[in-house]
């Protein structure tokens, strides 16, 4: 069987490093975390220093270099702080697709929920990372990162 390609038959596989795939894990959190709370430089420290970096938007990818991904990402935090708005990622149904001693693959869900004027959260938008982690001097980055997004409202990419 297969999902978008990828075999699923090792799925319940315990063939990997424990160790490594709680630091992925953790990994995920850590982007998750500084995202929300706009640590930004701490946020370009999750990836790799020239990570593939794309959006799929309609069916079509949008690529660009981590120096211009960062400088959108601070405008786009901009203006959320204008408009009052925190985001707060959710991220679940890791599932990996192969990993090894220095390179990990995957995929994930992620609900991105809007909190604005310290109102109830709702959902802005959903979809799926795809992710390569590399291991480089002990520690994890991800050096691809592909965002499919199920759905936006207008205005929200």
């Amino acid at each position: 069987m297969a999902v978008h390609g990828q075999p699923i038959e090792g799925a319940g596989s315990v063939a990997f490093d424990a160790a490594d795939r709680l630091a992925i894990v953790n990994l995920f959190g850590a982007y998750a975390y500084t995202y929300d709370h706009n640590r930004l430089d701490e946020f370009r420290q999750l990836f790799s220093e020239s990570p593939e970096l794309v959006l799929l938007h309609e069916g079509q990818p949008l690529s660009a270099d981590i120096d211009t991904v960062m400088s959108l990402l601070a405008a786009r935090k901009a203006a959320f702080k204008a408009e009052n708005n925190q985001r707060r990622h959710a991220l679940n149904s890791f599932w990996f697709s192969s990993q090894g001693a220095d390179e990990a693959t995957g995929h994930c869900y992620v609900q991105v929920f809007a909190i604005r004027d310290g109102g109830p959260p709702a959902a802005d938008l959903t979809g799926c990372y795809d992710f390569t982690a590399v291991k480089r001097d002990g520690s994890w980055r991800f050096s691809r990162w592909v965002v499919g997004l199920d759905q936006t409202r207008p205005g929200t990419p």
